[in-house]
């Protein structure tokens, strides 16, 4: 009995992954306007890992902007606004970074090319789902160094940015 039940377990694991990847390839094709790196993906595990260091560093970011207005669209307007307008006073782009696309079952951090999502950024609003008030918009270096991050709280917006000239 207890082989049928571990069986059981190692086939559902392994549909799990198969689903993962299938979500994986759906998502390049959805990003297929943009030039991605020849590995944009990590392994699951270590993505999962990256993405909750990601939300462990963003809780301990001081002098968060807040961005608010009388609705969760306001919200989002003024975030997209601002995002603009970050975006085009960097004085210097950095290479790489990863950029979060928030799914119904998992976050992925896909490496992109930062030029790239700043040359795309309203796609990448409407692809992430951030232009709906769905996901957050989160773009970091893969050590930290940099960041450009709005997520949504329950009444309002908060803009971190590090690390960006």
């Amino acid at each position: 009995m207890r082989k049928v039940i571990n069986l059981s377990d190692e086939r559902r694991t392994k549909m799990e992954l198969l689903k993962r990847k299938s979500r994986r390839k759906n998502l390049l094709k959805e990003i297929n306007f943009m030039n991605l790196t020849e590995e944009p993906f990590l392994d699951i595990e270590d993505n999962d890992l990256f993405c909750k260091n990601v939300f462990s560093l963003l809780n301990t970011k001081e002098n968060k902007i807040q961005l608010q207005g009388n609705s969760y669209k306001e919200h989002i307007k003024k975030s997209i606004q601002l995002l603009n307008d970050i975006v085009d006073n960097i004085e210097e782009t950095p290479k790489q970074g990863r950029l979060l696309f928030f799914r119904e079952n998992e976050i992925e951090a896909v490496l992109v090319y930062v030029n790239e999502v700043f040359s795309n950024l309203n796609e990448i609003i409407e692809l992430t789902k951030f232009s709906i008030g769905y996901g957050d918009f989160i773009l970091v270096a893969e050590n930290f160094n940099f960041g450009l991050s709005v997520e949504r709280t329950e009444y309002f917006y908060e803009l971190s940015v590090w690390g960006l000239p």
